[in-house]
């Protein structure tokens, strides 16, 4: 019989190696992130948080870029009308507060709320999957990317901890990625519901600054 913790030994600095490692940055988008976009406006109950996690996420972002860790933002998308959105996902925005008409669903694509907020702005070079789910692999095209840029571990941040988050936490759980969430690097709306999914995240979060010092450590290896 195979030892079910075969693998429990894997450092860090292996798991979290430039070479097979991305940074995913989930719905860091205007609509969700900054104080005119649709869903910040009904739901930001912590705005001060938001700036916090944007600034925290753009270090990662940088440290990502000098070690040469390939960074993929998931960018929510719906198309003009809601043509693609089902009645249950309209209800849920309804049921909780988050859109009252067709045109306070957010992210419709080509719009500004659309786009990765101005701090986290992608650069040459970096993968831009659009996406309709809550979980990032549902109907998309995250899966084949990664494995195609041969990644194995992916180190996950972005809004919401209790929404989109956590479909995608299951999501790389179910399709056997060695995954880290970066503790300080995702944001929750609701500060209860946050600290609820950071429970539930508990065996798979890192720090900002472990992660970080892990890729400078491997940056400067290479000199």
């Amino acid at each position: 019989m195979t030892s079910i913790d075969r693998d429990a030994a894997e450092s860090i600095e292996h798991a979290l190696k430039p070479a097979h490692t991305a940074l995913l940055i989930h719905d860091m988008q205007n609509d969700f992130c900054t104080p005119e976009g649709k869903i910040y406006r009904r739901a930001a109950k912590r705005p001060e948080t938001i700036a916090t996690v944007v600034a925290e996420v753009a270090k990662l972002v940088r440290a990502a870029r000098d070690a040469g860790v390939r960074i993929v933002y998931l960018k929510q998308m719906h198309l003009p009308n809601i043509e693609d959105i089902p009645k249950p996902h309209v209800n849920h925005l309804r049921k909780n507060g988050l859109a009252g008409t067709a045109s306070d669903v957010p992210c419709i694509i080509g719009t500004w709320g659309h786009q990765v907020v101005d701090a986290l702005a992608p650069k040459d070079g970096d993968i831009i999957i659009d996406k309709a789910a809550f979980n990032d692999f549902h109907n998309s095209m995250l899966d084949k990317v990664l494995r195609i840029q041969g990644i194995e571990t992916t180190v996950l941040t972005g809004v919401s901890s209790h929404s989109g988050v956590m479909g995608t936490f299951f999501g790389l759980l179910d399709h056997g990625y060695e995954f880290y969430i970066a503790r300080e690097g995702v944001m929750g709306y609701d500060a209860a519901m946050h600290e609820a999914a950071m429970t539930i995240y508990r065996p798979h979060t890192l720090g900002n600054a472990e992660i970080i010092r892990v890729w400078n450590q491997a940056r400067a290896a290479k000199r």
